[in-house]
């Protein structure tokens, strides 16, 4: 077994989107090669960003979502002249489309709330009442809906994977230090152990650290605690969630169907011809063994769980066929649900870039800037403080008002 040592300004832990954006964003102030990114699974296919629906929408209710959502949004249609290598085109296969929220009486009071928030912001939301949504969505029951809202500019799809291809494949060419295994642990205040498949190690004395795992944020904290003092120590609450998509077919369907958002938690959009629908029963995964066996899609819960609460919304889903599908993580912000960005609230060095809990790759290329811009002593273009980590010393959440 071979041991080595490197040093560098700035090691990220992670290298999904996250940490790619965050490495992309850095190379403005830092020379790359002084940038290590250490990433277990350069494959991505257990990678919650790969496995993820890529949505973008602009529809929520805290400023700082959606800012954040506005500027990766002009990266994304933009990422062409962000992140072309040489002679090859970017295209990450993004799509127009939009989510539409449908609220009953006792959600919508909310939902208006949020309307305005969003047009004091610029989004290009549209508000409907019951009359409305019948004409604009005709396959949609929506006799126990009051109030809907669609976007008409800044949200739809894209290919996750070719979004990730794309950053690495810049960073790289920019000659940031991208390396292969897994960081198993702080040897001292400013180094840690990177372990390859074959038992080589490498360890890695870094100025800045940066939190960039994923689903395994709160155990790389863990194994930070374990090298500061007691006095700076904290729990991360981030803990990974298991979901399931179903690929479903149905002949009668409607076609060009928004990501559908509304009571009895029924979510599904389109996907080409076909149609794509999410089940998750919010069970939070804390063995973390399990991580590495996600299992295969379960169909019983699509008969039991979805079906009838999705024919009462689109009736025409009455016959559907059952084309596959996948199982998949994602980072789960136990304490609100919303980004953990910023400097180690008891540590300086220590940054984070964790628990966005399903917004973390529509948001990436805002997060990453952010967050390199903060790293650098740079005032960043979002304020994003009131999303940084001292909210968790303080108990104070800072939530995303649901209408459901």
């Amino acid at each position: 077994m071979s041991m080595s040592k490197v040093i560098r300004d700035v090691l990220i832990g992670g290298g999904g989107v996250m940490g790619l954006s965050t490495a992309y964003n850095l190379c403005r102030y830092i020379d790359p090669t002084r940038i290590c990114v250490v990433e277990k699974d350069p494959t991505y296919c257990r990678s919650a960003t790969a496995l993820s629906w890529a949505s973008i929408r602009q529809q929520f209710s805290l400023p700082e979502n959606i800012a954040m959502s506005q500027r990766s949004f002009q990266f994304i249609k933009d990422i062409d002249s962000h992140l072309r290598v040489d002679e090859d085109k970017i295209d990450i296969n993004y799509k127009d489309g939009s989510y539409l929220f449908l609220a009953t009486a006792s959600g919508a009071p909310i939902l208006e709330e949020n309307i305005r928030t969003q047009l004091h912001s610029g989004v290009k939301v549209s508000r409907y009442d019951k009359a409305q949504l019948k004409a604009k969505y005709p396959y949609l029951n929506v006799e126990d809906i009051e109030l809907g809202s669609d976007c008409g500019e800044g949200e739809g799809w894209f290919d996750p994977w070719l979004l990730l291809s794309a950053y690495r494949n810049k960073i790289k060419k920019m000659g940031v230090d991208i390396r292969t295994g897994e960081l198993t642990n702080f040897t001292g205040l400013k180094s840690a152990r990177v372990v390859k498949a074959d038992g080589s190690t490498t360890d890695v004395h870094f100025d800045k650290f940066v939190n960039a795992t994923g689903i395994h944020a709160r155990w790389t904290n863990d194994m930070l605690n374990g090298i500061l003092k007691p006095s700076q120590r904290f729990t991360l609450p981030v803990t990974p969630q298991l979901r399931q998509t179903f690929n479903i077919a149905c002949k009668e369907g409607a076609s060009n169907v928004p990501l559908l958002l509304c009571p009895l938690k029924t979510v599904i959009r389109s996907e080409g011809p076909n149609y794509i629908v999410l089940y998750s029963d919010g069970e939070l995964v804390d063995d973390r063994s399990r991580l590495d066996d996600f299992g295969d899609v379960d169909d019983s819960h699509f008969v039991n769980d979805i079906w009838e609460n999705l024919v009462y919304r689109m009736p025409c889903m009455e016959a559907v066929k059952i084309l596959g599908g996948w199982v998949g993580y994602y980072e789960y912000n136990t304490l609100d649900q919303n980004a953990l960005i910023g400097e180690h609230p008891l540590a300086p060095d220590y940054f984070f870039i964790n628990g966005f809990s399903g917004h973390g790759i529509q948001q990436s290329p805002a997060a990453g800037e952010y967050l390199a811009d903060t790293i650098c002593g740079v005032k960043p273009v979002i304020d994003l403080t009131r999303v940084g980590l001292q909210r968790v010393l303080d108990n104070q959440p800072y939530l995303e008002k649901n209408i459901l």
